[in-house]
């Protein structure tokens, strides 16, 4: 049995009398109903409305919710796998923060959505919620972790980061590119994810605030320290760059216990100690900062909070944020 576990998003967007869409205004059921035809008797589906909403309006709540319901449903033995539907715009932080809570899952956990509604011309959430029950169906999705089916593509979720704000071909894995294509019925991986150990995750949810710097960008560290954040992601220039006048901001928070990230706002790469400045990443590790690799701010925030209501100290969370859970291999 395949379970498809409904979150809202475009995909289950209706029309408003003004013409635009109302996200997550169809239920399971009615999702089902719509692409019944193109699906047929292929495989046995169970839909499941767990939440209604636009994936703006997705909150860390949400995410712990998504999490228990697909830990409870991989505990039962009849279940295949799960399809989960989300809005586009967060879709890439739920399915990474799922990567991380649930490992390689044991049978496939695939996420999906649409750029344009069902009502509209041309739309894809027909053949992206059939790709993903088949991905999901299939034995070779097993023991890949978390997957993210788009547009005839399967991305590991470690991986993929949403392209472009309206293109069907919304979805891409930046430096790496997928791990498998979808051709009709037929599935083909060129590579296999490699998910790590779940990260173990806490009741009471910390606050984490991402600053992104720039060009003479404001320094707004105390300022979300005072507010109440109980740790940092800087989504740093090139390698792990901030302007110079933030390293003794970035001190200051250090010393008082709050844990910094620092990532790439590149795109595509790790950070990592190449220079040696005033501002460089070599000068804001000697104050307290922790290098996250290769990962985007988004992640970093998801998994800092995740270690973060665990309790990890921070030997823990400098090694937890160098994970790399989900990166392919041949």
């Amino acid at each position: 049995m395949i379970h498809l576990l409904t979150t809202g998003g475009t995909i289950a967007s209706t029309a408003s009398d003004q013409g635009r869409n109302v996200a997550g205004a169809l239920s399971a059921d009615h999702l089902m109903e719509r692409i019944g035809a193109a699906m047929g008797d292929e495989h046995p589906v169970q839909s499941e409305s767990l939440l209604q909403k636009p994936s703006n309006a997705i909150s860390l709540q949400d995410l712990w919710r998504i999490a228990e319901r697909c830990e409870a449903l991989l505990g039962e033995a009849a279940t295949e796998g799960i399809v989960i539907t989300h809005g586009t715009d967060t879709l890439e932080d739920t399915a990474w923060f799922l990567q991380q809570a649930l490992g390689d899952c044991r049978r496939p956990v695939v996420v999906t959505g649409s750029q344009r509604a069902l009502h509209e011309t041309g739309s894809d959430a027909p053949r992206n919620l059939v790709d993903a029950i088949r991905a999901a169906s299939a034995p070779e999705s097993r023991g890949q972790g978390v997957l993210v089916v788009f547009d005839e593509e399967i991305h590991s979720a470690t991986l993929v980061r949403k392209m472009s704000s309206y293109r069907l071909a919304g979805f891409g894995s930046p430096g790496y590119g997928p791990i498998g294509q979808i051709d009709g019925a037929a599935l083909r991986y060129a590579l296999r994810a490699r998910p790590a150990d779940p990260v173990p995750r806490g009741e009471v949810i910390p606050r984490v605030d991402i600053l992104t710097a720039a060009i003479d960008g404001t320094c707004l560290i105390d300022a979300a320290v005072t507010d109440g954040a109980r740790g940092l992601v800087i989504d740093a220039l090139g390698r792990g760059q901030v302007p110079p006048d933030w390293v003794p901001a970035i001190e200051r928070a250090s010393s008082a216990g709050i844990p910094i990230a620092v990532t790439s706002s590149t795109g595509s790469g790790p950070v990592r100690t190449v220079y040696e400045y005033i501002g460089s990443l070599e000068s804001i590790i000697a104050v307290g900062a922790l290098p996250a690799g290769a990962l985007t701010a988004r992640q970093a925030r998801i998994l800092l909070i995740m270690l973060l209501s665990a309790g990890a100290s921070r030997a823990e969370l400098a090694a937890g944020l160098t994970r790399v859970a989900g990166w392919p291999a041949d």
